[in-house]
This record gives C-alpha cells, sequence and structure tokens, in this order.
C-alpha cells in the first residue's frame, strides 16, 4: 500500500509540473508552434466528415453527462462496497469543475478563432470538458480496475474504454477548433490530479469499511 501511495504522490506532482509548464509557456496570443502542429494533424485526419459523431462524443464532457455518469456509477459503487465514500466520485466532477472555472479565469486564454460547429462560452484554457472526463471517467475506470469484483478481462476492457473516451472528448475539441491543443493536455493534467486526489479519499473510505 505504501508503494502505492508513492506512485500516486509522484504521478500526482508529475500532472502538477506537467500543468504548470504548460500555464507558463503559452504564447502571449494565438497557438503556440505545437499546437498549429496538431491542429493541421486533426483536421488532415478527420477532414469534415462525422461531425455529428463528434459532436455526441463531446457531450460525454459536458457537465450534464458528468453528473449522470458518475452519480449512476457511485450509486452501483457504494451499493456493492457498502460505502458512503462512494460519493467521492461524482465530488470528483464538482472539484474538477470548479478548479477549471478559477484556472480559467486567471489564465483568461481566448479560444481559437476558427471554432465551429458547436456553441462554446468562457477561456479556453484549460479545457473543461477534457479535464472533466479526466477527472470523472478516470476515476471510474481506475476504481473499478482496483475495486471492482471483476475477471481481468473484464477491468481491462473498462480500464481501456474510459481511456479511449477521455481520448476522444480531448479529440472532439479539437475537431471543433475551440480548443488549442495545450488545452487539452493542461486540462488532462488537471484532471489527473482530482482523480488522483478522489482516488486516495475513496480508497481511505473504502479502507474504514473493511476495518469495521
Amino acid at each position: 500500500m505504501k508503494k502505492q501511495q508513492l506512485i500516486a504522490g509522484a504521478a500526482f506532482a508529475l500532472c502538477i509540473i506537467v500543468f504548470v509548464i504548460i500555464a507558463f509557456t503559452l504564447p502571449e496570443a494565438g497557438p503556440a508552434r505545437f499546437d498549429e502542429r496538431v491542429a493541421q494533424a486533426v483536421h488532415s485526419l478527420a477532414g469534415d466528415s462525422g461531425e455529428g459523431w463528434w459532436k455526441a462524443v463531446t457531450q460525454l464532457g459536458s457537465s450534464v453527462a458528468i453528473v449522470v455518469v458518475s452519480l449512476a456509477y457511485a450509486a452501483w459503487f457504494g451499493w456493492r462496497n457498502r460505502t458512503f465514500g462512494a460519493l467521492w466520485i461524482p465530488l470528483a466532477g464538482i472539484a474538477a469543475y470548479g478548479v477549471n472555472q478559477v484556472l480559467k479565469m486567471m489564465v483568461d486564454r481566448p479560444r481559437p478563432a476558427g471554432a465551429w460547429g458547436i456553441e462554446t462560452d468562457g477561456a479556453s484554457f484549460p479545457s473543461g470538458n477534457a479535464m472533466l472526463a479526466a477527472a470523472v471517467y478516470g476515476t471510474i475506470a481506475a476504481s473499478f480496475v482496483l475495486y471492482a469484483a471483476a475477471s481481468r478481462v473484464v477491468k481491462a476492457t473498462v480500464g481501456a474504454v474510459g481511456f479511449i473516451i477521455i481520448i476522444a472528448v480531448g479529440f472532439s475539441r479539437l475537431y471543433f477548433s475551440v480548443h488549442y491543443f495545450t488545452d487539452i493536455l493542461a486540462g488532462y493534467a488537471a484532471g489527473a490530479c482530482v482523480m488522483l486526489a478522489a482516488l486516495h479519499l475513496l480508497n481511505m473510505a473504502l479502507s474504514r469499511v473493511k476495518r469495521y
């Protein structure tokens, strides 16, 4: 357990470092060169096809989807493990949303000029959808892999699905040009911090259940 805590602590610190590096190396205006290259690669890969599909995918990172999915999973997880500690899962989404709003106000990066296809509001950095997806779907997938009474195949499948959803949500934001790639990376890093904190608190709650 101590080794796992050290790994989690190191991962938490790494995510903070990544976020800080991105935040302090942002250009004063517009995209970084790396952002431009990634945007070109995304549009050459995806083109203009699949607009309806990517609209559906990007909604997976919306606050409504996050609330519904996290509450449903928390209810199931809490019932199976007989703990109210499962509430840390939807609370991870609330925390991610709150932190994201503060970070957006602090950095106040304008969105890309070529945004299309979906409505947006607020600043661009860090991506709220990417951060919420990493925080909540990451917590769901990781908690299932760590604590669910399921086979390795099922756990691997759930973990893979969670990872794919997180990546797909970020890609959808690039597809519609509503974020720069650095916005997505920073959202993932900040969301991972929230996920690791939620998993730590969930582990503490489960430890109390086993103790009693």
